[in-house]
């Protein structure tokens, strides 16, 4: 999925304001998902080393804030489930864990 510039810029967006909303640094974002905050950095300004990368932030970021009650902001291009993408290999999504 190629992402247009607007598109790429309102994700860097939203995936900063979902950060500061949840209260999470990316070093602790970096332990729930098994990698470094410098790997998620690199992700969330949309340089993922894996597209499925950034689902994976995405769906740890929107599930943590549900438990917690916080409102995220919507992603608007990030939207929808995983499953349906053919770009997206659902086994790594599904498993969480940034390697």
């Amino acid at each position: 999925m190629s992402l247009t510039p607007a598109q790429t810029k309102a994700s860097r967006q939203e995936f900063k304001e979902n950060i500061k909303r949840s209260g999470l640094s990316l070093t602790e974002i970096a332990a729930a998902l098994g990698t470094t905050a410098d790997v998620i950095a690199q992700c969330i300004d949309m340089h993922p080393r894996r597209i499925d990368d950034n689902w994976i932030i995405r769906n740890y970021l929107l599930q943590y804030m549900i438990d917690h009650n916080i409102e995220p902001v919507p992603f608007s291009a990030l939207v929808g489930d995983y499953h349906d993408y053919w770009f997206l290999n659902p086994k790594i999504v599904a498993r969480g864990i940034i390697d």
